[in-house]
């Protein structure tokens, strides 16, 4: 038998204030360990005994559990990563900012720049639905550069309706209706006509393609069939409609009037 501890050395030991002059004389027995029984406390009326060292505890000091309770319910909290790198979000938003000044971006070429810099794919979609909730990133923005870019540069509609599916943008309109979106501005204004049935400023893609084809092989019909199928080749692989590409071949710069 282990040596008898009076109850003030128990109280001590679990921080009970109480003394044990306020209670009833009572003594305690300790005996070896059992699954069903650690702890016996015994009186003059009454035997207590405790299932489990820390229900005896628990009936002795009711803060005790208390902090049982917390922590069982602490233990049940999901656990997740929080981001508090300010170091990796700040230049996470300065890359985003750094690609947008310099042209318009998709959603699908920003994350894709983000990507390719190593960046964290959940702070990377996190910034891409910010940015474009704040209007600092839009699909449809892009849209209109990649059109109003497609036509400066002599391209035709396919080539336009690729780039734009390239960068990943469902289209909402049709590429003309785009186009007026757009507010495409051409310099010497040959391309550009109003349309008659929705009154809107649109592009005549064989007065492009001409141009196209003039700036490349000068402003003269081809000679021959070689000379024909070349610049026939040349306008499809610039994206122009087969009917615009062969009509092309019939004007210069200097008939372009006769267009209607």
């Amino acid at each position: 038998m282990s040596k008898i501890k009076t109850l003030d050395e128990i109280l001590a030991e679990m921080n009970n204030p109480t003394s044990a002059k306020n209670l009833a004389p009572k003594t305690f027995t300790h005996t070896p360990a059992t699954p069903q029984s650690s702890l016996v406390a015994q009186d003059n009326t009454k035997a207590i005994t405790s299932t489990t060292p820390i229900k005896a505890v628990n009936n002795l000091n009711p803060k005790h559990a208390d902090n049982h309770q917390l922590t069982q319910l602490l233990s049940d909290v999901k656990k997740e990563p929080i981001y508090q790198n300010n170091k990796a979000v700040n230049r996470l938003r300065w890359l985003a900012f750094y690609y947008l000044s310099n042209r318009e971006l998709s959603t699908k070429q920003l994350r894709q720049k983000l990507l390719d810099k190593d960046q964290d794919p959940k702070m990377v979609e996190a910034l891409l639905v910010e940015f474009a909730k704040k209007g600092y990133q839009s699909d449809e923005r892009c849209a209109c550069m990649l059109v109003r870019e497609g036509v400066r540069r002599g391209r035709g509609k396919k080539h336009i309706a690729h780039s734009i599916k390239k960068a990943g943008i469902t289209l909402a309109y049709s590429i003309d209706e785009m186009i007026a979106k757009a507010g495409v501005d051409v310099l010497d204004d040959t391309i550009l006509h109003t349309d008659d049935q929705t009154e809107q400023v649109a592009v005549s893609w064989l007065k492009l393609a001409v141009e196209a084809r003039c700036k490349k092989y000068g402003n003269h019909l081809p000679k021959d069939q070689k000379d024909k199928a070349r610049q026939l080749r040349f306008l499809q692989y610039r994206g122009f409609d087969n009917g615009v590409c062969f009509d092309a071949l019939k004007y210069t710069l200097d008939t372009l009037d006769e267009i209607d």
